[in-house]
């Protein structure tokens, strides 16, 4: 992101915050529980959106805030016209601080993670360490999205009624199937000897020649897991929503149901025997053909 160019922004969006204005009322001193005059009414808003996440979105927001604040605090008369919010830390601490917590609390909501680019809306400037956070950040946010998104969303759908239960359905049945299941377990399987031979290399060290070829085995065979579920199980491996259609989920279909071939025997097949399985057996719904499921 082009830091330097937020300023730019502000200053093509001041005409707009000055036209908008923000919403005042004078309040009944008699009577606090009575609605006061209206002094100023706010007629617009600044829409604001980043194209694929909430992080800069919330750092364009927080300067727009800081703008219009500024401005309540001159006309009110607790700053001078002159002052500004950087002007004194322990307000533009507090300030920061507060829009770098609100982009934490809504991340959390949608990604499961903290916002991305709050060590810029915290301290004003970017830094090495937000930069590695933002790292560690975004590869949990793709774990979470792929394995782990589906049951937070089944969750929100049902709890803002968009769900309805009925009797004896049952949609957290698990329906796998015994080839995907067999895959799952063989990456677990080579990731505990993988960790295995870290701790406990054959041979005395990790550089041993048994050591070596004994990690390389298993580096195969987990690079063998996955081209196969690339090729034949992505849809059906990934974490859905369970309980609401939605429009952008494939068609999965239980790759294995009418193969009467065993899974090795169709990698080692040729590739017209491949070609012939797929186009008779499999239907490709993933990632072209995309329908309601």
């Amino acid at each position: 992101m082009r830091w330097d160019r937020i300023s730019i922004l502000m200053d093509e969006l001041a005409e707009y915050n000055t036209r908008f204005g923000y919403f005042k009322v004078k309040r009944n001193k008699k009577d606090h529980n009575v609605g006061g005059e209206a002094l100023h009414l706010q007629t617009g808003v600044i829409r604001s959106n980043c194209m694929d996440c909430l992080d800069r979105t919330n750092v364009v927001q927080s300067e727009l805030a800081r703008v219009i604040l500024t401005r309540q605090l001159r006309e009110s008369g607790v700053f001078s016209s002159t002052d500004v919010i950087g002007n004194f830390p322990e307000m533009q601490s507090m300030m920061n601080n507060l829009w770098a917590d609100n982009a934490d609390a809504v991340s959390c909501a949608y990604s499961g993670t903290g916002a991305l680019k709050t060590d810029f809306t915290r301290t004003g400037k970017r830094t090495k360490l937000g930069a590695l956070q933002d790292g560690r950040n975004s590869v949990e946010r793709y774990f979470r999205g792929n394995f782990f998104d589906g049951d937070r969303q089944d969750a929100t759908d049902l709890l803002l009624g968009k769900f309805k239960p009925k009797s004896g359905m049952h949609p957290f049945a698990d329906n796998l199937s015994l080839e995907s299941k067999a895959l799952v377990g063989t990456v677990y399987i080579s990731i505990f000897m993988l960790i295995y031979a870290f701790f406990f290399p054959r041979g005395g060290h990790w550089f041993c020649t048994s050591n070596f070829l004994f990690v390389t085995s298993w580096v195969l065979v987990l690079a063998l897991v996955f081209w196969t579920v690339k090729d034949k199980h992505t849809g059906e491996l990934l974490n859905w929503p369970r309980l609401s259609a939605y429009q952008f989920r494939p068609v999965v279909l239980r790759a294995n149901s009418a193969i009467s071939l065993p899974l090795v025997d169709r990698l080692f097949s040729s590739a017209a025997t491949k070609a012939s399985l797929r186009n008779d057996d499999i239907k490709k719904a993933w990632p072209t053909d995309k329908k309601k499921a």
